[in-house]
């Protein structure tokens, strides 16, 4: 079981990773083209003044915009470019933060055109850097992916530290969104690198946050010890005006003590935040304070001491009107009730809970709380619904790494369009410039034919340069689509088929009538899962179960025939698709892919680990029922309810689905989600083969 976030019955206690910050307010570059030595001169009454507006933006926003308004008037003809981009960049956030969408846009339409009429680095880059953080705020993610690509190409050109530091944060941020860690490492910590080389009344506070960045991403990343020892530098030195971010940062470095099972420590520092929170009037942190500090005695198994918080939680919920956190603690109280004995009353409030949570939440969280409802029927000794409850969470287990692997390829398409987008400029910029050159040479050709005739054969050896570089780009466009295209259809882990390659080639299949009779011959489906595999991640770490997924599709890979295939079909699913195989020979099949698993220990960081599976299997067509009455799809259903036999009679087996105990119209009547009448085992004859004996350790 897990603290805080990680589990599902505990609640939420790290503040969003990603958002605005009043405080940091600066740029990324953006020219396509080197630039020269530009010289970075700055306003410095009008960047005092920018800190101060800083300062009392978040307490008086009248008084905030009549600032901007005061100082946009005193501007001068000859102030410098850099600070009035900064003075135009507040007007935008500040437009944005009040959700002006007028005004916004005229302020964005200001700060471009500026921009345009002083185009040096770090001009550019303040109002490319505005625009970023405007359209992940709105959403626009495809568009804010194109300008990332600019900024990221020109980074190194920005001089100030104070825009270095705030284009490496922006970039930080976003490739945590992203899952993208390393590179999120890589800029948060230019972001510090920057910081340093300041020296204002901004520097500490710049410092402080990054800090707290930087706990949150090895906290992501699983290097808890060092989050841990970030939080607490960022908590022992916060400047004075953010003491009222105290609360977030306790937040954070509780949910860290709590992933380390610090829960002791973590109870101390979530009343911390409680205390700060309370004191400053942030009832949301308070909520999940007290949330999570009923959360750390139920892990602790102290199940009396956890009510009261969770009571005032849910108090608390109540008074902020926030039904998704009040059944989140109404979750709780029903997993101590179950706890405690009281059965009906707890399993019922969880059932309400969880039903709360099917209509309105999200599915991630539904996932996660389903696994605990599960062991709290298993507790209660429901047993029948908990069979049910674990078979909906490894549905929608597979829907969401399905969803999340879409939403990976279509981020992946969108950054590919956009660095192509990016050459596609670059390319008409050269083309643009060349052909200017070329009309410039025609001119002097009256006067001067010999130089024309120069400037002619020079136009022709850049037009053929610029037609091997266009070629050359054109090839290396062709080579990554070719590398995308195959990407997409095997799985980025293991090198397995996925399962949309999978359903491509039985499309190909039937086309081909390959689905026919040959002889005694038939093709197979064995559809395995992996045994206690949580238990392995949650042992020995994620990087760990990476490895075993990786050695287990070597081993499948090693016992196919030419024509078989094996595929990843979702977390620890694995399927073997055999291509005409004799039914009396697959038991044998299936019994030393079984062995072949289980028999030699899978080795993680030096140590031995041993690995069994479960599977179902059948074959195709199935009990010489034509494919057109009964497809592969349908099959592969009938294999995963054997598979499930499988788990519940103990795992390290295999069950094979070979006949029928009732007529074919009413298997067909149960395939039909509308008629509510699902398959089960009695309506089917199986076979069954065993694993080998293992001992666990």
């Amino acid at each position: 079981m897990f603290f805080a976030s990680s589990a599902p019955l505990y609640g939420s206690t790290q503040p969003k990773l990603f958002g605005f910050s009043l405080l940091l307010s600066a740029v990324i570059i953006c020219l396509m083209l080197p630039p020269p030595a530009w010289s970075i001169e700055t306003d410095p009454q009008l960047e005092q003044q920018l800190d101060q507006y800083l300062n009392i933006l978040d307490q008086d926003q009248e008084l905030s915009l009549q600032q901007l308004q005061t100082m946009q008037q005193q501007l001068q003809a000859n102030t410098p470019p850099a600070s009035v981009t900064r003075l135009y960049a507040m007007k935008v956030f500040y437009y944005l933060y009040n959700n002006d969408e007028v005004q916004l846009a005229a302020a964005l339409e200001q700060l471009g055109n500026f921009a345009r009429q002083h185009p040096s680095p770090d001009v550019m880059a303040e109002a490319l850097a505005t625009q970023v953080e405007v359209l992940f705020y709105q959403g626009q993610m495809n568009e804010a992916y194109q300008t990332i690509v600019e900024l990221e190409s020109f980074l190194e050109s920005v001089k100030q530290p104070r825009i270095r530091f705030y284009a490496n944060n922006l970039l930080g941020r976003i490739y945590i969104l992203d899952n993208q860690f390393e590179l999120a490492s890589k800029h948060l910590h230019a972001a510090m690198e920057a910081v340093l080389e300041t020296d204002d009344d901004r520097t500490a506070i710049r410092r402080t946050y990054l800090l707290s960045q930087l706990a949150q991403l090895h906290a992501d990343m699983q290097n808890l010890e060092q989050g841990l020892e970030l939080i607490n530098q960022a908590i022992a030195g916060v400047p004075d005006k953010i003491k009222d971010h105290l609360p977030d940062f306790y937040l954070t470095k509780g949910y860290i003590e709590g992933e380390l099972g610090q829960h002791e420590a973590s109870i101390q520092t979530h009343y911390l935040a409680l205390e700060q929170a309370t004191q400053q009037g942030y009832q949301g942190i308070a909520l999940l304070s007290l949330n999570n500090i009923g959360a750390a005695h139920i892990l602790l198994h102290q199940y009396q001491q956890a009510i009261e918080p969770l009571l005032q939680a849910k108090e608390l919920a109540i008074e902020l009107e926030d039904e998704y956190t009040q059944q989140l603690v109404l979750l709780n109280l029903g997993y101590i009730e179950v706890m405690q004995g009281n059965y009906d009353e707890g399993l019922q409030q969880m059932r309400s809970s969880i039903e709360y949570y099917r209509e309105h939440g999200r599915r991630s969280d539904l996932e996660r709380f389903l696994t605990e409802f599960a062991k709290a029927l298993h507790h209660a000794g429901y047993h029948s619904e908990e069979a049910a409850i674990l078979r909906e969470q490894r549905d929608l287990n597979k829907e969401l790494f399905q969803a999340d692997r879409e939403r990976i390829l279509a981020e992946m398409q969108q950054r590919f369009q956009a660095r192509e987008q990016a050459h596609h400029i670059q390319r008409l910029e050269q083309a643009n410039a060349l052909q200017e050159r070329t009309i410039e040479n025609k001119q002097l050709q009256n006067r001067l034919i010999l130089l024309a005739a120069f400037a002619s054969a020079l136009a022709g050896i850049l037009m053929w340069q610029l037609y091997r570089k266009v070629r050359h780009i054109n090839r290396r466009l062709k080579e990554a689509n070719k590398q995308l295209e195959f990407q997409s259809l095997r799985d980025p882990l293991t090198g397995l088929f996925n399962r949309r390659s999978f359903q491509q080639r039985m499309a190909k299949r039937w086309q081909q009538k390959e689905h026919r009779h040959h002889g005694e011959e038939r093709d197979a489906l064995i559809l395995l899962d992996i045994d206690f595999f949580k238990q392995i991640n949650d042992q020995h770490g994620h990087a760990a179960g990476d490895d075993i997924l990786i050695e287990v599709a070597k081993r499948l890979t090693q016992s196919l025939r030419q024509h078989d295939q094996a595929i990843r079909w979702g977390g620890e699913e694995f399927l073997l698709y055999l291509h005409r195989i004799k039914p009396k020979d697959l038991n044998t099949l299936v019994e030393r892919t079984l062995y072949l698993l289980a028999e030699k220990p899978f080795m993680v960081n030096g140590q031995p680990i041993v690995v069994t599976a479960t599977a179902g299997f059948i074959t195709l067509p199935f009990d010489d029922i034509p494919e057109e009455k009964l497809n592969w799809e349908k099959a592969l259903q009938l294999a995963d309810l054997a598979l499930y036999s499988g788990k519940s009679k103990g795992r390290n087996q295999a069950c094979g689905v070979t006949g029928l105990h009732v007529p074919l119209t009413e298997i067909m009547t149960s395939f039909d989600v509308e008629q509510n009448q699902p398959l089960t085992l009695q309506q089917l004859t199986c076979s069954e083969v065993a694993g080998p004996k293992v001992h666990r350790t």
